[in-house]
C-alpha cells in the first residue's frame, strides 16, 4: 500500500495506475444506513483466541494476483504516491508512460491518528463494510476505514475497494511492504465477522517486543472468538511509531472537477465506532490524551461536494457519508 512518509501528497501529484480486471459495472446501491454498533463490551480486550485462521482467508498466490498491483513496488515504478496518509509520491521513471495509464492526482485522508506514545503496543476499532460498494474507475482505491496501531507496528488492517477487490487486508510493513493476507467482503464474510450492523470488529496487538511481532485479528461473532488474519514480525519499514484510523482513498479528478470516487461512494456510509488504543498491555478509548486529527485534510481535498464528515465522538466514533 504505502512507502515510508514525508510531505503529504498534493491534489496536483499526478500518477499512474493499474488495477486489473473489475467487478463488474453495475451501479452500487445504497448501503444500509443503521449505524456501525460499537463492540460488545470487552471485545477488544477479549484474550478469547480461537488459534485458527480468519475463515475465507485467500490463497497467498491469489492475494497476489489481486493486490500486486498495489505493491509499493508497483506503485514507485508509476509514480504513484506512497500508501499512507503521508504517502510519498515517487519519481518518475524513463519507462513510465503517463499517456497510456489513468491518473492519480488525490490522496486524502481523513480520521482519528494516533499519536506517538512510549508502551503504544495496539489497536482496535468497529469498522464498516460494504458488499455494494463498486469501484468504476481503475484510479480508484479506497483504503476505508484502515487502522494502523501506534509503536511501529509491522500490521495495518485495511478495508479495501478497487474495480477487483472488496476484501479486509493486511498489510506488511516489516517484510515484503505489501499486502499479505486478505479475505473478500462477501456474504459469508458478514455472517461470521458481521456485527449485524454493517460492521466487523478487528485489531492488531503487538505479541512480542522483543521480536516486534504484531497480529491482526477479526472478532468473529459467531463463535465470540478473534481468528487471526496475519502475523509478522521485524523491522517496520514505514519510519512510523504514531498510527491511525482514517478513511484514505487514491482518485483522479473527472473534468466536472468531481473526483470518481465521489460518485462511487455516492450515499454509502463509511464509519469506524469504538477506537480504541492498547498501551503496556491495557486498553482506552481513543481521546485526546492518545488520539488527535493530525492527518486530517480540509473537506475540499476529497472533491467530493456531496460527501459529509463528523467526528462524532472526540477520537473514538467518525462517520463519513458519500
Amino acid at each position: 500500500m504505502r512507502s515510508p512518509k514525508t510531505i503529504a501528497v498534493s491534489s496536483a501529484a499526478a500518477a499512474a495506475l493499474v488495477l486489473g480486471v473489475g467487478l463488474g459495472t453495475a451501479s452500487a446501491a445504497p448501503a444500509p444506513t443503521g449505524t456501525a454498533r460499537p463492540a460488545a463490551v470487552g471485545v477488544c480486550s477479549s484474550t478469547a483466541l480461537s488459534g485458527g485462521a480468519v475463515r475465507g482467508t485467500l490463497p497467498q498466490a491469489e492475494v497476489q494476483r489481486l493486490l500486486s498491483p498495489l505493491t509499493a513496488q508497483h506503485r514507485a515504478q508509476f509514480g504513484i504516491p506512497g500508501k499512507g496518509p503521508l504517502g510519498t509520491a515517487a519519481g518518475a521513471t524513463a519507462d513510465r508512460s503517463a499517456a497510456a495509464q489513468p491518473l492519480v492526482s488525490i490522496h486524502p485522508a481523513k480520521g482519528t491518528a494516533f499519536k506517538s506514545l512510549s508502551g503504544a503496543d495496539g489497536s482496535c476499532a468497529t469498522q464498516s463494510v460494504s458488499t455494494q460498494l463498486t469501484v468504476h474507475n481503475s484510479a480508484t482505491t479506497i483504503y476505508t476505514p484502515t487502522m494502523y496501531p501506534p509503536g511501529g507496528s509491522c500490521v495495518e488492517l485495511v478495508t479495501v475497494y478497487t474495480q477487483s477487490v472488496r476484501s479486509v487486508s493486511a498489510w506488511d510493513w516489516c517484510r515484503s511492504v505489501s499486502f499479505a493476507a486478505s479475505v473478500p467482503i462477501n456474504s459469508s464474510f458478514l455472517a461470521t465477522y458481521g456485527n449485524g450492523a454493517g460492521a466487523y470488529t478487528g485489531r492488531v496487538v503487538r505479541n512480542s517486543a522483543a521480536s516486534n511481532t504484531w497480529t491482526a485479528a477479526l472478532y468473529n461473532y459467531s463463535t465470540a472468538r478473534w481468528d487471526t488474519l496475519f502475523t509478522q514480525s521485524g523491522t517496520n519499514q514505514s519510519g512510523r511509531t504514531d498510527g491511525w484510523d482514517i478513511e484514505e482513498l487514491y482518485s483522479s479528478v473527472a473534468p466536472s472537477g468531481q473526483a470518481y470516487s465521489c460518485t462511487d461512494m455516492a450515499g454509502l456510509t463509511f464509519e469506524s465506532s469504538n477506537i480504541s488504543v492498547r498501551s503496556n498491555g491495557t486498553w482506552s478509548t481513543a481521546t485526546s490524551a492518545n488520539s488527535d486529527t493530525h492527518y486530517d485534510q480540509p473537506d475540499s481535498a476529497f472533491y467530493c461536494p456531496t460527501r459529509s464528515y463528523q467526528m462524532l465522538s472526540t477520537y473514538d466514533h467518525w462517520r463519513a457519508v458519500g
